[in-house]
């Protein structure tokens, strides 16, 4: 099935190298706001790193410009064999006019030059981007949805009652090497280890962790609302890892149980030791995002308090000899 071409042939797609900066930040600005509006995530920070990097004429991506004015941009990264598309936003005023495809479609046709890429993984928290949505399917990609929640935070969430044996405790900095592998092993047999191939090895999942406690892309990382949970030996079997995305609203960017202490309350438990700091530290809301498929974490957050607030899809696609990605899938 072809997908619709521009319904505006006075588009063109650019490198983000060749485009107008100055265009193209009033773009950010607008992605920043509807962050705001939609997420209630304060996304400047991340957004500024991503713009010195345009700056630097150094973004791998592409611009759609109409005249002088950005309509969208989309930009990616290479690391080794994997790719990650960072982002696909159009603004919302050259939305339905198929820009989002034309993006997508820009970012394959440089791929396609790429033989040693071999995965490519999309997870960027999209609006409105339908027609890149049936590319994606087109081209072969698997598809899931996320699900962004929130909920208020009250008092009283520290009252729920854990299982005998089970301790909990804010997180220590000593505590990384044991939640990369808690995190690694319960993320066997999922859908998220489908999604982001980061959760393969416990290596990945190090990786992933330094980004949430060491970098802004997802808030600020809080290490006293973030909570441990352990045996009374020690040995780690949870772990709740917790930001700040704006005044006020707070995110938990990680949970995890080890698979042998699932089923016992530990994952609410944490969660409920969470949301009590976050409101003793004066945060008003709390979110999250769980891909749908995950069944069980969905009903437990929803079980919690947390409600959607936007849900967009998620691909993944793995190269192999008999299935080339610029086609498509018949």
């Amino acid at each position: 099935m072809a997908s619709a071409p521009l319904i505006k042939s006075e588009i063109k797609i650019v490198e983000v190298a060749e485009a107008d900066l100055a265009a193209l930040e009033r773009l950010f600005d607008e992605e920043c706001d509807e962050w705001v509006e939609l997420l209630k995530w304060d996304y400047r920070g991340p957004s500024m790193l991503i713009r010195d990097v345009a700056r630097q004429r150094q973004l791998s991506g592409f611009v759609a410009m109409d005249g002088t004015a950005a309509a969208g941009f989309a930009y990616y990264l290479i690391e080794g064999s994997r790719c990650s598309i960072g982002d696909i936003y159009v603004s919302s005023a050259w939305r339905g006019m198929g820009i989002d495809r034309e993006l997508a479609l820009a970012i394959f046709s440089k791929l396609d030059q790429l033989p040693r890429v071999k995965r490519i993984e999309s997870q960027c928290v999209g609006v409105g981007n339908d027609q890149a949505d049936r590319l994606f399917q087109e081209r072969g990609f698997e598809r899931l949805e996320r699900c962004y929640m929130q909920m208020d935070v009250e008092v009283g969430e520290d009252e729920v009652s854990g299982p005998r044996g089970i301790l909990i405790r804010p997180w220590e900095a000593d505590d990384f090497a044991q939640a990369a592998r808690v995190i690694h092993r319960s993320y066997r047999g999922t859908h998220d280890r489908l999604i982001n191939s980061q959760y393969r090895s416990e290596e990945g999942c190090a990786e992933l962790l330094t980004i949430l406690t060491d970098h802004i892309w997802c808030g600020d990382f809080l290490p006293d609302v973030s909570q441990v949970a352990s045996l009374q030996s020690g040995t780690m079997v949870g772990v709740v890892i917790a930001s700040r995305v704006a005044s006020g609203v707070g995110h938990i960017s990680q949970i995890s149980v080890h698979p042998a202490q699932q089923g016992r309350g530990i994952g609410r438990l944490l969660i409920g030791r969470a949301l009590a700091e976050f409101y003793r530290n004066g945060f008003l809301t709390a979110s999250l995002a769980v891909t749908s498929a995950n069944t069980n974490a969905m009903h437990l957050y929803q079980s919690c308090g947390f409600r959607p607030m936007h849900v967009f899809p998620v691909f993944y696609f793995e190269k192999n000899q008999s299935t080339f990605f610029s086609g498509s899938r018949h």
